[in-house]
């Protein structure tokens, strides 16, 4: 397999949207797995945060044509959006802009996030809705697949982003530094908020194709295992006093 250069392919990308964009094209970031350091190649999508004038945000549908041929490079449609609503996001989204800012390569423009400031109040609360949320679901696919453990494995593998997002969401109400493998931030964030790193840490090695596989119960046991740490991740954030 020809491995892919994820910041290349978002030159070139970035290059394609200046011609479209002209002086309305403001920022091309990348972001995600390329900017985290775990992109694999033919696998990882190449994802970006585009700062766009407003009146280039009234004309998104002339990009058409450039998103549809850089989807065959695995490049995601861009997090459109302009620089004043980056800055009104802050307390609505406080993680994915944390996720932004924390792990980022300016690929065209200036940085629209080194002065970013996160609003712990906001990120606290949203850390408590996602863990709640996420609870919520991980019941539901207990019970409707309980016998069905390779659909268990696919639904711990698909959870990790979303804790992963948490945990970053936590180390920062600390205000610590965000380790970008996922591995150490799961330890670094367990004492914190009073759970045990280890069933994330074997969901990791599942993503990767380790850990252990569906047969024999210990996917389902691991299933409930995490289901008891995210009982007490919720109880933590529950009492957390944001400053």
């Amino acid at each position: 397999m020809i491995q892919k250069d994820p910041i290349k392919i978002a030159e070139g990308f970035a290059a394609e949207l200046k011609t479209v964009f002209g002086d309305d094209l403001q920022s091309v970031i990348l972001v995600g797995s390329a900017a985290r350091g775990d992109f694999i190649s033919g696998k990882s999508d190449v994802n970006t945060l585009v700062i766009l004038s407003p009146t280039g945000m009234e004309s998104l549908e002339k990009v058409n044509p450039v998103l549809l041929r850089w989807r065959r490079q695995n490049v995601s449609a861009p997090h459109f959006m302009t620089s004043h609503s980056l800055l009104r996001s802050l307390d609505s989204y406080p993680l994915e802009i944390l996720d932004f800012k924390s792990f980022h390569r300016v690929i065209q423009g200036p940085d629209p996030l080194i002065e970013i400031s996160i609003p712990h109040p906001a990120l606290r609360l949203q850390i408590e809705r996602e863990a709640r949320g996420k609870l919520l679901l991980l019941h539901q696919a207990l019970a409707l697949h309980a016998n069905h453990e390779k659909d268990l494995a696919e639904v711990l593998k698909r959870s990790l982003p979303a804790f992963s997002a948490v945990f970053q969401g936590i180390l920062e109400l600390q205000k610590l530094p965000i380790p970008a493998i996922r591995v150490h931030l799961f330890i670094q964030a367990a004492p914190l908020a009073g759970f045990a790193p280890e069933v994330f840490q074997t969901i990791v090695q599942m993503r990767a194709g380790g850990g252990p596989k569906p047969g024999g119960g210990e996917i389902r046991a691991l299933f409930k295992n995490l289901l008891r740490e995210v009982e007490h991740l919720v109880a933590w954030v529950d009492l957390f006093q944001a400053g």
